[in-house]
Parts: structure tokens; sequence; C-alpha cells
């Protein structure tokens, strides 16, 4: 299989999982990749044809059981990665992703089971992603975003979204997982929240608090 072949099964995978939804819709596969609905449309035929997916008209895409057997292996294998580079090699959160693309593909199954123990059987990866078991899903990501919560609520930060721009940003204001973030005060108007994380008061965007999640 193509490495681009790969990475759009594992895609429609993460985005199923992370929205919880049977089907995706083509048009996010277009955004999250940059393409045209056009290269997109081509790649899920040669998909189909390679029974890797099935796509419903004006519904959707899903993998089927063998896209979905490839998609968790890619995804298992990637999550590992990024646990090793950043426990044991000491890369930062936003460096990992683009290494562990590249080795995802380049691994054996046997390799990944043996990185895997040598690293006590890590449950999530850097970012707190649910790393998959090898029959598939063993806990849903968590959903809770801190945009969701109102004024005084708090929560645990336990994961946060795969962006390099958004884990510099974190990286830069020590924001980590596992610390507290309360909501002081939130400014529909300015499209901001103040926020109170590691007893420092700070503003961010309402785009970025939508890309971090915990739990009450």
């Amino acid at each position: 299989m193509y490495y681009a072949e790969e990475d759009y099964i594992k895609l429609i995978y993460e985005l199923a999982i992370e929205n919880d939804v049977e089907l995706i819709k083509t048009s996010d596969l277009s955004s999250k990749f940059g393409y045209t609905d056009q290269s997109v449309n081509e790649m899920i035929k040669k998909l189909s044809q390679k029974g890797l997916v099935t796509f419903i008209p004006y519904k959707g895409i899903k993998l089927t059981e063998t896209g979905l057997e490839q998609a968790i292996r890619m995804t298992r294998s990637h999550r590992i990665w990024e646990v090793f580079l950043t426990e044991k090699l000491g890369f930062l959160w936003q460096d990992v992703h683009e290494e562990a693309e590249r080795l995802e593909h380049a691994t054996s199954p046997r390799l990944v089971e043996k990185l895997f123990d040598y690293l006590g059987r890590p449950t999530h990866c850097s970012h707190g992603n649910p790393i998959p078991s090898i029959k598939g899903p063993t806990q849903n990501p968590a959903r809770l975003s801190l945009l969701s919560l109102n004024q005084n609520e708090s929560f645990k930060l336990i994961r946060v979204l795969d962006h390099k721009e958004l884990l510099t940003f974190l990286n830069k204001n020590q924001i980590n997982l596992g610390d507290t973030i309360k909501v002081v005060e939130k400014m529909a108007f300015e499209d901001l929240l103040k926020i109170d994380v590691n007893d420092k008061e700070m503003i961010i965007s309402s785009k970025v608090a939508d890309m971090l999640f915990g739990e009450m």
C-alpha cells in the first residue's frame, strides 16, 4: 500500500474516533489534507476498489474491516513512536508528528510490540490520545473541550490536538497535560477566554480553547 493511501485510511479512522461518528465526509478529508475535492474523490475511488473503504453517496465514507485493521495498526505504531521519541529521545511534543509519521510506515508489527513492551505498555501518546490495542480502540478520547466550560468551571487537561502551532504555543506558555485549567472569564464578543493555569492568568482564543480537552 502506498503511504498516501495509508494516510487516508488512518485519517478516516482518527476522524471517526475523534468525532464519534460512523461516516466521514469527503469534505472533511479535503479540509484536513488541504487537497482538492477532486483529488480526494479519486483516492477514495482507489481505496474502494481495493476493498479498504465503503463509499455511500451523499452520506460519507467508512472503513471496511480490512481498512480498519490497517488503520489501527498504523495509528498504534504512530502513537507508540511518539511516546518513544518524547520520553526516550527528548523530542518536544510539537516535533514528534513528522518523525512518527515516517517511522509508522517502516516499522514491522513485531518491532512495534517490542517497543510497546519496552516503554511499559503506555495507554496514551504524548498528546493524550489513547493508543489502540491490536484489536481496536480500548477507550474513547477525551471530548470535553475547554471552550465548552462555563465561567468559573475548571478541568484537568488530558488531551490536545496534534497541531504544531498549538503545541508550540502550549510549550511556550508551559501548559502541559495534567494541568488544571480554570475559565476565569469568557469574552464572547472578542472571541477570547481568560484562563487560570498554574496560578497564572492568561488570555487565549476560542480556537485554542476548542483544541484542548479534559475531564472535570
